[in-house]
């Protein structure tokens, strides 16, 4: 047993090493490459990269300035095909260069993208060579071919557990992801890498925990095609006593988004006498999760730990649905109802603490789980369509290219131009709790 511990050692420090022999060899290849990309890559417009990881936001974005005239492509390792499908996206590592060993293709994307694309929006990953060796290299060599590069984190690639001001987050990220706890230094690293070096950074929500900047203020960059997510047609008048409220949950991470208090408070609600039914969407095609929140649900329970909200919680208010997400860290919401738009936003807030009695308000009073409902529709086409993340888009490149001087009050509610554009959304609730 020694001995084969032993040759595994032996092994996996072979590979490592010869990964960084092969990686050394690509450095002056890289470097002729981003040269020569310099002065031969030339576009009269912009070219957009958007990868490589595969968040499908990604594919919303790209989608949306590619329909303003910009060549917008996806490139990305794979995808995941639980949840997405192929024609999501565009060009996929896995299906490209056939004739290159699967070790060499990330360095061979990376130098091909390099006269193919003048801007690249990646997240803490970085672009290909970010799971090499060279993953330190990434922006001088993007740079010395005279690219932009724009940083939106996602989550694991960016929480340093130990710079999270919520604690409560921390424990949940423990309960789902244990073993980044074990990367922090790694992952720390990322961090700090593209806080230094990218152009453009635009955290989001995410921005309280350890970045120390970003460039635009806003509560969340994420858009939807919102020709496809459609609003429910007809709200239910059931009142849990005079027919069944379904509530949906999709815990795609069960600790972080705190799974185990939701069904709690469904089994708590049935105690006290009302009818209510969860609907847990888990590992389904986002087809059938548009099909099924529009058609067969009530209220949305996006998540009660993360303080802010993600793509579901868009999905269901685009879907028309009250939304439900915890909004109680002021660290975290205070700077976005502040300087940006998010003293609009139409969530409901609840904790893990609270969950049972705001259900329970929304549940028992159809009509207003109507007007919030309708509200989160307004608030999504005003903020988070493809329309919003072209605005959003086309500022980042005109600050890129020089024909902006900065970008920190783009959505500021008296000094920016975008939350004025039309009318304020108005809704029923106050700092995004039910009034009594």
């Amino acid at each position: 047993m020694k001995l084969m511990r032993n040759l595994f050692s032996i092994r996996k420090l072979l590979t490592k090493y010869s990964l960084a022999l092969m990686s050394a060899l690509f450095v002056p290849v890289l470097y002729f490459a981003a040269l020569l990309a310099r002065f031969i890559s030339l576009s009269s417009q912009p070219r957009l990269v958007w990868g490589s990881t595969p968040i499908i936001n990604n594919s919303y974005w790209s989608r949306a300035m590619r329909s303003k005239g910009f060549h917008s492509e996806t490139f990305t390792f794979d995808f995941y095909k639980s949840i997405n499908q192929r024609s999501d996206w565009d060009r996929i590592l896995s299906e490209e260069y056939k004739w290159c060993p699967v070790a060499i293709k990330p360095y061979i994307a990376f130098i091909c993208s390099m006269f193919r694309y003048d801007v690249y929006v990646v997240s803490c990953d970085g672009f290909f060579i970010g799971a090499t060796p060279l993953k330190s290299f990434q922006a001088g060599f993007l740079k010395l071919a005279n690219k932009k590069i724009v940083v939106l984190p996602y989550g694991g690639d960016a929480y340093v557990y130990g710079r999270l001001r919520s604690t409560s987050l921390m424990h949940g990220l423990l309960m789902s992801y244990p073993q980044s706890a074990k990367r922090q230094h790694a992952i720390a690293h990322a961090v700090d890498y593209w806080t230094e070096r990218a152009d453009v950074l635009i955290p989001g929500f995410m921005g309280a925990d350890g970045f120390g900047r970003w460039d635009v203020l806003v509560p969340s960059p994420l858009a939807l095609d919102l020709g496809t997510w459609k609003p429910k047609s007809q709200y239910s008048r059931f009142d849990g006593s005079n027919g069944v409220v379904v509530i949906a949950h999709a815990p795609n991470h069960r600790g972080f988004k705190g799974t185990e208090f939701v069904i709690r408070a469904i089994e708590t609600l049935k105690e006290s006498g009302l009818k209510v039914e969860l609907r847990l969407l888990e590992k389904m095609q986002n087809a059938e999760v548009r099909r099924v929140l529009r058609e067969e649900v009530d209220i949305l329970v996006e998540q009660l730990v993360f303080v802010g909200h993600g793509l579901n919680g868009l999905e269901g208010m685009a879907t028309g649905l009250p939304t439900i997400s915890n909004l109680e860290h002021e660290d975290y919401i205070r700077p976005m109802r502040r300087w940006s738009f998010f003293s609009e936003c139409p969530l409901v807030s609840a904790t893990p603490e609270t969950l049972t009695e705001v259900l329970k308000v929304l549940v028992t009073r159809p009509e207003l789980r109507r007007q919030i409902g309708m509200a989160g529709r307004q608030y999504t086409e005003k903020y988070h369509g493809l329309d919003s993340a072209q605005f959003l888009f086309m500022n980042v490149i005109e600050y890129l290219y020089g024909k902006r001087d900065s970008l920190i009050n783009l959505y500021h509610p008296l000094l920016g131009e975008y939350p004025n554009r039309s009318p304020k959304i108005v809704h029923p609730l106050i700092n995004n709790q039910v009034a009594n």
